[in-house]
């Protein structure tokens, strides 16, 4: 008797273990990637990449629009990985090189300077042309940025930037306070410094990053961090105890800043201001890509 109960105990869990796995696959979807040169205001490139699921001439999808950081790419810090998640969890995602091109070719010369501002309309041009080329919810975009590209992210959030009300905001180590950007400069005296250079050179170079007087205006002329209370959607900011570039204190300033917010704290002194998210391997990256799925999922 109690060999078969052992028995139909096994054969439960093991149906169990199959109808979980099947539910599981159920969840992620075949995607679809196309990589995009899209023509802007100033005449140059913004070079692009979309990843959706692949029924997307079904129905209307809901849409993020990831930013990357100074100096960054569209694939830095994981960039890719996290938009093939979230495409596999049923949401369009378009990510772009902030660097624009002066060709609608991804091998011509890059400009290697962009400010705030066209950071801001980078992101608007591309969600423009998200719903231009497919179906795409107008009323279910959300917005995800790192570090600087966290600023950007936030002022698109703040000032409905494009005309859209943005039903959703991550922000991972968001520089987006009134001194954050000015310490990873070296501080308030060393960007000064790198300001005065810039009004009487026309510009000046940090990190390959080609600086004008129009960044530094764009950093100073608004602080993100002191508008949150014009956005009244739910707002998800991660930080990491070991990141000296946006301090946790920086984020949390951030985080503050708006009304419906919830904090996510790790620790990686492994990848202080990466966060692991470009990690083939990572328990944190699995945590935080789950955290940021889920949170999307729930509110667009």
């Amino acid at each position: 008797m109690k060999r078969r109960s052992r028995i139909v105990t096994i054969l439960l869990l093991l149906c169990l273990t199959v109808l979980l796995i099947s539910c599981e696959s159920a969840t992620e979807q075949n995607i679809v990637t196309e990589d995009v040169m899209i023509k802007n205001a100033e005449g140059t490139y913004t070079r692009a990449q979309i990843i959706l699921p692949d029924h997307w001439q079904q129905k209307k999808l809901p849409l993020v629009s990831l930013s990357h950081g100074f100096h960054g790419t569209m694939n830095s810090a994981g960039g890719k990985y996290l938009a093939v998640y979230l495409a596999q969890h049923g949401i369009a995602t378009i990510r772009m090189d902030f660097s624009h091109y002066k060709e609608a070719d991804p091998k011509a010369e890059q400009t290697c300077q962009y400010t705030v501002d066209t950071m801001v309309a980078d992101q608007v041009l591309c969600i423009d042309y998200m719903i231009s080329h497919y179906q795409i919810d107008e009323e279910r975009i959300g917005l995800f940025g790192r570090s600087l590209g966290g600023r950007a992210a936030m002022v698109c959030a703040n000032e409905s930037a494009g005309g859209y009300h943005y039903q959703a905001l991550v922000l991972v180590a968001p520089a987006g306070n009134r001194t954050a950007f000015q310490r990873y400069m070296g501080g308030q005296k060393a960007w000064e410094q790198y300001k005065k250079t810039a009004e009487e050179e026309g510009s000046v170079e940090h990190q390959g990053v080609v600086l004008t007087p129009a960044f530094f205006h764009s950093i100073e002329s608004y602080v993100p961090s002191e508008r949150g209370d014009q956005f009244h959607a739910p707002v998800l900011v991660i930080y990491n105890t070991e990141d000296h570039v946006v301090l946790p204190s920086a984020s949390l300033e951030c985080a503050k800043a708006y009304e419906q917010v919830k904090t996510i704290e790790i620790t990686s002194a492994e990848s202080p201001h990466g966060y692991e998210m470009g990690f083939t391997d990572s328990e944190i990256k699995d945590m935080l890509f789950s955290e940021i799925g889920a949170f999307y999922l729930k509110h667009l």
